[in-house]
C-alpha cells in the first residue's frame, strides 16, 4: 500500500496524546529519480556526480502522488549534504545513514551516547530529526520506556523502522509536532537545528516547550562553531589540529544552507525565550552540546 498523507493532529493522537506510527513494513514508497538510475549508463553517473560535487543544485523532485507532509516547507526540498534529490530516495538515503557516521570518524556514536546518558531512565522521549534512527536506538538502550523517532522523510523513516523495530517512527516536523500538550519527558536533537532556518527554529522550540512536561529535558547536539574559526598553523603541529582541519574542510564541502545562520544565533537567549533553562553547555570539536529543562 502507498503511504497516504497524515491526518490532522487531533486525528493522529492515540493513547495518552501520542501519535500512531505507520506500519512501515506494509508501505510502498514511490521511486524518485535517483532510485531509477541505471549505472550501466554514463548519464546516470553524471547525474550523481552533479549532486556529489555540489554543481547545478536542483530542487527535490517528487513523483505525482508521493507522500509528503501536508505542510512540508520549501526549505526541506533541497539537496542537503549533496545528496541526489536530498533525503527523498530509498537508494541514497540508505547510503547517507551509513556514510554520515563514517565521515564523522566515530564522533556521532559518542554524541549519541552523551545524548542517551542525559535522558537515562525517562518514560517518554522523542528524537526529532531521527533520520536513520540511530540516536533513537541509543536512547532506547538507556532504559527509556518508550521512544519515538520523527523525521519529514518517509524514505529515511522506512530504513529506520527496518533497522530498529522496537522504536516508533512517525513522519512530522520539528515545528509542528503531532503530540499532545505536556505528553513527553524528553526531546533529543542530533545535528538537526543547523538544517532549519532561524524562524522555524523559534517555532520548533515553542513546540518542544508545548509537548514537554514541566521540568522536561531537552538535549541538543550540533556542529561546533569552531569549524568556522581560522585554523592557526601551529595547531597543525598537534593531532587535534589535523582533526580540526578535516572537519573544517568537511563542513565547507557539504551543502548546508542554514549552518552559518545557526552559528550566529544566541542559543541561551533562544532557549530562555521558549521557556527553557540551560543547565549544561559544552563546546567541543566537532560537536557542541546543550541540555536544558522546561520551567516547572
Amino acid at each position: 500500500m502507498d503511504l497516504v498523507p497524515a491526518a490532522s493532529a487531533p486525528e493522529r493522537l492515540q493513547d495518552q496524546g501520542f501519535p500512531q506510527a505507520p506500519d512501515w513494513k506494509s508501505i510502498q514508497l514511490a521511486e524518485t529519480w535517483p532510485d531509477q538510475l541505471d549505472f550501466r549508463r554514463w548519464r546516470s553517473w553524471r547525474e550523481v556526480m552533479r549532486s556529489f560535487l555540489g554543481k547545478d543544485r536542483r530542487p527535490v523532485v517528487l513523483p505525482e502522488g508521493t507522500f509528503t507532509l501536508p505542510s512540508t516547507p520549501k526549505y526541506l526540498l533541497q539537496e542537503f549534504h549533496n545528496l541526489p534529490n536530498g533525503n527523498y530516495s530509498s537508494r541514497f538515503s540508505r547510503g547517507y545513514i551509513t556514510g554520515f557516521d563514517i565521515a564523522m570518524c566515530g564522533h556521532m556514536q559518542r554524541a549519541r551516547t552523551w545524548i542517551a546518558n542525559h535522558l537515562y531512565g525517562l518514560d517518554f522521549v522523542l528524537d526529532v530529526g531521527t533520520a536513520g534512527g540511530r540516536t533513537a536506538a541509543a536512547i532506547k538502550q538507556a532504559e527509556v520506556k518508550r521512544v519515538w523517532g520523527l523525521d519529514p522523510s518517509p524514505y529515511l523513516l522506512r530504513h529506520a523502522a527496518n533497522d530498529h523495530p522496537n522504536i516508533e517512527f512517525i513522519p512530522g516536523l520539528a515545528e509542528d509536532l503531532p503530540f499532545a500538550n505536556q505528553s513527553l519527558d524528553g526531546i533529543a536533537l542530533c545535528f538537526v537545528l543547523h538544517e532549519i532556518p532561524p524562524r522555524y527554529i523559534e517555532q520548533a522550540l515553542a513546540e518542544f516547550a508545548r509537548v514537554l512536561k514541566p521540568s522536561g529535558r531537552l538535549v541538543i547536539a550540533e556542529p561546533s562553531h569552531e569549524q568556522l574559526q581560522p585554523l592557526q598553523l601551529r595547531e597543525l603541529l598537534r593531532a587535534s589540529g589535523w582533526s580540526k582541519l578535516y572537519f573544517k574542510l568537511l563542513a565547507g564541502r557539504v551543502y548546508e544552507p542554514f549552518v552559518d545562520a545557526w552559528h550566529k544565533l544566541d542559543k541561551p537567549q533562544l532557549l530562555a525565550a521558549a521557556g527553557f533553562t540551560a543547565i549544561n553547555t559544552h563546546h567541543g570539536m566537532p560537536i557542541a552540546f546543550w541540555t536544558a529543562e522546561k520551567a516547572r
